[in-house]
C-alpha cells in the first residue's frame, strides 16, 4: 500500500528561515526552528480520526484568532494612539492562534492516543 502525503509536514518548511542566522548572526531567526515539530506528520498516515482532531484544532485556532483580532487592536492603539495597531494586533493574535493550534492538536492526539491504549 502507497503511503499518503500528509500536508501538514509541510508546515515545518518555515523551519528553513532559521538558516538566515548562519550569514546574520542575527539570534531572533533560531525561533523559527519551533516549526521544525510539524516535521514527524510527514511519516503519519490520516485516517479519518486524525483529520477530524486536524480540522477541531484549526477551527478553534481559526476562532480564536478572530476572538483576540479586536481587543488586540483595541489594547495597541490604546498604547500608541499615534500609530497603527493593526501590524502588533495581527502579528499577536497569528503568533497566539498558531501556538493555540499546537497545544491544542497535540492535547487531542495526546487524549485519543490515551482513550486507544
Amino acid at each position: 500500500m502507497r503511503h499518503p502525503f500528509n500536508y501538514l509536514s509541510l508546515l515545518s518548511l518555515p523551519a528553513l528561515a532559521a538558516l538566515i542566522y548562519f550569514p546574520t548572526g542575527d539570534a531572533d531567526f533560531l525561533g523559527f526552528l519551533g516549526f521544525l515539530v510539524f516535521l514527524r506528520y510527514l511519516w503519519v498516515n490520516p485516517d479519518e480520526l486524525f483529520l477530524l482532531t486536524l480540522r477541531r484544532a484549526a477551527t478553534s485556532a481559526f476562532l480564536a484568532e478572530c476572538v483576540l483580532l479586536a481587543p488586540l487592536l483595541l489594547l495597541f492603539y490604546l498604547l500608541e494612539p499615534g500609530s497603527s495597531p493593526m501590524p502588533q494586533a495581527l502579528g499577536l493574535s497569528f503568533a497566539l492562534s498558531l501556538i493555540f493550534f499546537c497545544l491544542f492538536h497535540t492535547w487531542l492526539e495526546w487524549k485519543e492516543s490515551r482513550d486507544c491504549a
